[in-house]
């Protein structure tokens, strides 16, 4: 029980050593390591997009909902076909099989609107005052992409000066370019149309939130204006995708618990209830301001479009079953172990379709696109189960009455949290009927921090045994460029036609 002690609190340093300013040339080497990380990873980044969409069609929907907001107009400026609005019902694939439609726009009261977020079309619409041209979605995705990258970048260094300044520098920056390489990354680059900018921009600006909240509670006192931004992103992230509210449930609860423990003991009630308005204040604006949007467009707060997409398969039919337990088994078995194909020509390695759809008795509705299991594609995700039996073997849990001071509490508190947005991110995912890559972004950055983490505990646990931490180090960096080169390659299988 000694040595799990020692492996949870391994990198841990005195509340005296973090205030204390790093030395010139230790911050130049920071900053010189993760700039060359991150230089290289955006030349990837360019490199992928380059040889797909971004010289080639891609969506433009966001553009078209900026320019209907242009106009003053909740609803599309495409308007649907009399033969589609002729039909008994229109959202009945079988019956619009020979009639043209714009695939997954939704369908209300004989006018088109998206399903998707509204936020993204609001950053083209202020673009738009300047460049009328519309702008392919794919510049949201490569943009949102950038973001999230730059975000798990910062949050990175943060906890290295925070817990792990026993970490090399050298190591530090390879971790980050693993965060910018990793999958689904690559794949969502690949892409890059409407789907692709939705989901990454929720992200992107979950963790801004995520950022801000580390940043504004880890203080001697918290934060307000911080906490502000936090709570404004979090409402950003919701307007994107909003299947975010799962994981920015459990990241208020966290939050409130911080404060809560802090006023109890610093006794100072009003700071606490200031603490709370500045995340829940833009949070419960936000959301009225989403339910008013779906109301004027569907009237319903509730209803954001998909009752009334277009899609491929019968929506509608199945809708009591879109989400459902008897999915959880075999997107597990998609999103974590499903190998790959292997060719013999370059790149080697090609996505699968995804386990289930014929082989189990599930509802018709349930599909899988391309896609390869974590263990395969990101191996080093293994790590992650570090953090988790750290804090498993713990003695004490979060309700102990720690000195504010003492950095284990912060350490757990974080661990908790990354936890919980991992689980409450994977949690819509696993259970729901359709299986796609780009689905992975919903919880592949918290997943992936909390394995750095784990990979530095174990460096951190066995760095008094030379040869155990050589080979351990060993195993780390070649999960790392498997997972990096692995995530590539079958990116670029998607234009190897």
């Amino acid at each position: 029980m000694k040595h799990i002690k020692q492996l949870i609190t391994a990198g841990g340093s005195s509340g005296q050593e973090t205030s204390t300013r790093f030395l010139g040339p230790v911050m130049v080497r920071v900053v010189v390591f993760s700039s060359l990380s991150i230089l290289v990873a955006i030349i990837v980044y360019i490199w992928i997009i380059s040889s797909g969409s971004w010289t080639s069609s891609t969506t433009i929907d966001y553009a078209q909902l900026a320019t209907a907001f242009q106009h003053g107009r909740l609803s599309l400026d495409s308007k649907p076909r009399p033969e589609l609005l002729a039909l008994p019902n229109p959202y009945n694939p079988n019956e619009r099989h020979n009639i043209r439609y714009p695939k997954d726009f939704s369908l209300y009261h004989g006018k088109f609107f998206l399903y998707f977020g509204p936020v993204p079309a609001l950053f083209l619409w202020v673009i738009k005052l300047l460049r009328p041209d519309d702008i392919g979605d794919n510049y949201l995705a490569f943009g949102f992409v950038l973001g999230m990258f730059i975000l798990q970048s910062l949050l990175i260094i943060k906890i290295w000066k925070r817990f792990f300044k026993n970490i090399p520098i050298w190591m530090m920056s390879l971790c980050i370019l693993l965060c910018g390489l990793v999958t689904p990354t690559p794949w969502i680059l690949s892409q890059s149309r409407v789907y692709e900018a939705a989901s990454t921009g929720g992200q992107c600006f979950f963790l801004v939130g995520l950022y801000f909240v580390v940043i504004a509670l880890d203080r001697e006192s918290i934060s307000v204006g911080q906490l502000g931004i936090a709570g404004i992103s979090w409402v950003l992230a919701l307007g994107s995708r909003v299947t975010q509210i799962v994981p920015i449930g459990f990241g208020v609860v966290m939050v409130v618990f911080w404060v809560w423990r802090k006023s109890a003991q610093t006794k100072l009630g009003s700071k606490a209830m200031m603490s709370l308005m500045a995340v829940g204040l833009p949070l419960a604006l936000g959301m009225a301001v989403l339910g008013w949007y779906n109301w004027a467009r569907f009237d319903s707060v509730f209803e954001t479009g998909y009752s009334y997409q277009l899609a491929g398969p019968y929506l509608q039919k199945y809708s009591h079953v879109l989400f459902s337990p008897l999915y959880l088994f075999p997107n597990l078995y998609n999103y974590l172990v499903m190998p790959p194909k292997i060719s013999m020509t370059f790149p080697f390695l090609q996505p699968v379709e995804g386990y289930g759809a014929d082989q189990l008795n599930l509802p018709p509705i349930y599909s899988s696109g391309e896609l390869t299991g974590l263990l395969f594609s990101a191996p080093f995700v293994l790590f992650a189960g570090i953090p988790l039996v750290s804090l498993l073997s713990r003695k004490r849990d979060l309700n102990d009455q720690v000195d504010q001071e003492n950095d284990t509490f912060f350490f757990k508190w974080l661990l908790i949290s990354l936890l919980g947005a991992f689980l409450f991110g994977f949690a819509p995912v696993i259970t729901f009927f359709f299986v796609e890559t780009r689905y992975i972004a919903d919880f592949m950055p918290s997943l992936v921090l909390l394995s750095i983490i784990g990979f530095w505990q174990g460096c951190s646990f066995l760095s008094h045994k030379p040869v155990l931490h050589k080979l351990y180090v060993a195993v780390g960096m070649i999960l790392m460029a498997t997972s990096i080169v692995v995530s590539v390659l079958l990116a670029l299988s998607v234009h190897t036609a």
